[in-house]
């Protein structure tokens, strides 16, 4: 942790409110070209998808205010917040552009909504938190009752959305009238803009994943929910002739659900596309900026540090980082935090990564290693449960992985290596793998954490004991054959490995005396035990003689000297040296 000295900035955390963001803020990152490139995107509706906070919503009002014809209530311009509104603009980026500026701020109606908040396990209750939406998008609406320009039968139906009298047929309905309307009042065709789209399918599918199966009832439930959005996206975004341009973001394209089906002139932006990359996260040059108007780059190893906690996204070519971390770093005097997780709702996340035909992959994943993948925009969610490969594409359109070689395919599919993208999202995959054993073990992840302590104590004699007793308990997984055994092993360790490191300086299979030692963990002066350890892992047979093999790994510490290192730290009070023998469902341990 870096402290920031007369801190000399002010930054909002957490607002998407872009009109809060360039007034109160004074540390921010100027994506205002972003209007420029969509002016000059030929396509009418565009679909952006990207992973939770990083910037969507921001963006969205971003438009908003750009586009947005600022009204009085009774909807006549608002002259003196058009004049604030050029005022702001022209002091950013898209400023530099007077013509946009002349052209485009201000002149057109706009309709923003965003379905962030529409969540529920049955129909019944994501109808009524749309019909609410849509109410209250009616009243920002309200100075349409006077406009002379709509007539009777047009105010008839604005009147039943302001007092929620409105059918389904209505609702679905809901935006294109809308839009009918605006343009009628304005005489200019109107900006949509549809945030998180795809919150409500995204929280029934982690409902899907948590589930052996689901029952008829509640498959009827959300084909009706896709009925529901089928019906809004298509009236307002298909043949809408009052539709000047579209823009949906999120954060995965869902397939099979056919919420955008005929829509024509659609176009999609995805983390594997180039043209809107800048737009959104932030890149290598504006890190550096925050970090020099913030002075944390005054120690060159903060800034490095704080690059490996939070970089490693490539997307179109650029190194993109996770604004919500850095501007949370930043905020917090250089911190390095895992700000990102727990953000938001994960279980779709965390359901996937503790099946255990996935444990593979994450091992190798989690150890720094690439997988090979196909990547498609169009996710599939239903494919999860039984392709790793949809899997992948889950973590990738989410921001649990970042893509380190891709070839595009003639399908619009891309072959794809994988990889974890940094320090902050690798602790979302060991918290996982923890989750994973200690579910094999049958117990909580706190008791697994407990149990581990034993051996950082030193209390080997009873660790041994109960590693034995949970071994036991994870015999029918063992039974499965040989593979597994040295899976859940190989998981055990990097476990073990994921839960010390914040307090333990841990080297796997590092230089030490006169060999490679298996792992070494050696206490920071903040640890709560100065127990440092050398472990030696076998696999042996069931059958083999397991005690002599433990033997064996511990005569190689001491013959290969691989304590050495651990004389260079003072704070260690004492070294204990571990072989430990796996074999099937049982362990051997020799200690000194």
């Amino acid at each position: 942790m870096t402290e920031l000295q007369n801190k000399t900035y002010t930054i909002k955390i957490g607002t998407d409110d872009f009109k809060k963001l360039i007034t109160e803020s004074t540390l921010y990152v100027d994506k205002t070209i972003l209007l420029q490139t969509l002016i000059e995107d030929a396509y009418d509706v565009l679909l952006i998808t990207r992973p939770r906070r990083w910037g969507k919503t921001l963006n969205m009002t971003m438009l908003q205010y750009f586009f947005g014809i600022p009204v009085n209530s009774r909807g006549e311009i608002d002259e003196e917040e058009q004049t604030k509104r050029h005022d702001n603009f022209s002091k950013l980026k898209i400023g530099k552009h007077p013509d946009i500026l002349q052209k485009y701020l201000g002149k057109f109606p706009v309709i923003f909504v965003s379905f962030k908040e529409i969540k529920g396990d049955v129909y019944e209750t994501i109808e009524m938190k749309v019909k609410e939406l849509i109410y209250g998008l009616y009243e920002t609406h309200k100075y349409l009752l006077q406009s002379d320009k709509l007539d009777d039968i047009q105010k008839t139906l604005f009147k039943k959305f302001i007092t929620k009298s409105f059918n389904l047929a209505e609702l679905e309905k809901s935006l294109f009238h809308l839009s009918k309307m605006l343009y009628t009042h304005f005489d200019q065709k109107v900006f949509i803009l549809i945030d998180e789209y795809d919150t409500p399918l995204n929280d029934w599918y982690a409902l899907q994943l948590a589930r052996e199966t689901i029952s008829e009832t509640e498959d009827t439930y959300f084909q009706d929910v896709l009925r529901l959005f089928k019906g809004i996206f298509g009236s307002t975004l298909k043949g809408n002739d009052f539709l000047e341009k579209g823009v949906v973001t999120g954060i995965l394209r869902v397939a099979k659900a056919n919420l955008f089906s005929g829509v024509n002139n659609f176009g999609e932006d995805s983390i594997l596309d180039e043209n809107y990359a800048k737009h959104f996260g932030f890149t290598e040059k504006e890190v550096n900026s925050l970090l020099h108007k913030s002075r944390l780059d005054q120690n060159p190893e903060t800034a490095q540090t704080l690059k490996s906690w939070y970089n490693g996204y490539n997307i179109g070519g650029l190194t993109i980082y996770n604004p919500w971390s850095i501007m949370n770093c930043l905020n917090n005097k250089g911190a390095f935090k895992a700000y990102w997780v727990g953000t938001a709702s994960t279980a779709l996340i965390e359901q996937a990564l503790v099946l255990d035909k996935f444990q593979e992959e994450m091992q190798i994943l989690i150890e720094g290693g690439n997988v090979e993948m196909v990547a498609d925009p169009k996710m599939v969610f239903a494919d999860i449960k039984s392709s790793p490969n949809a899997l992948y594409n889950l973590l990738l359109f989410s921001g649990y992985l970042t893509v380190e070689r891709s070839n595009e395919n003639e399908d619009t599919t891309y072959n794809c290596d994988v990889k974890i993208p940094n320090r902050e999202v690798r602790s979302i995959f060991s918290g996982s793998l923890q989750k994973w054993i200690s579910k094999k073990f049958n117990i909580d992840v706190k008791d697994y954490n407990a149990f581990l302590n034993e051996l950082l104590k030193g209390n080997v004699k009873i660790f041994t004991q109960k590693l034995k007793d949970y071994l036991e308990i994870s015999a029918s997984f063992f039974a499965t054959g040989p593979k597994n055994a040295e899976l859940f092993y190989n998981g055990f360790i990097m476990g073990l490995v994921s839960a010390v490191s914040s307090q333990y300086f841990v080297d796997a299979e590092s230089e030490s005396g006169h060999g490679r030692a298996d792992l070494l963990l050696i206490p920071k002066s903040t640890a709560k035990y100065q127990n440092a350890l050398v472990l030696e892992f076998k696999f042996g047979e069931s059958k083999e003689d397991l005690s002599l093999l433990a033997q064996k790994a511990l005569e190689q510490i001491e013959h290969k000297n691989y304590a050495a290192k651990i004389k260079a730290y003072k704070n260690v009070a004492s070294t204990f040296k571990v072989g430990i023998a796996f074999g099937g469902k049982d362990v051997a341990v020799a200690f000194k």
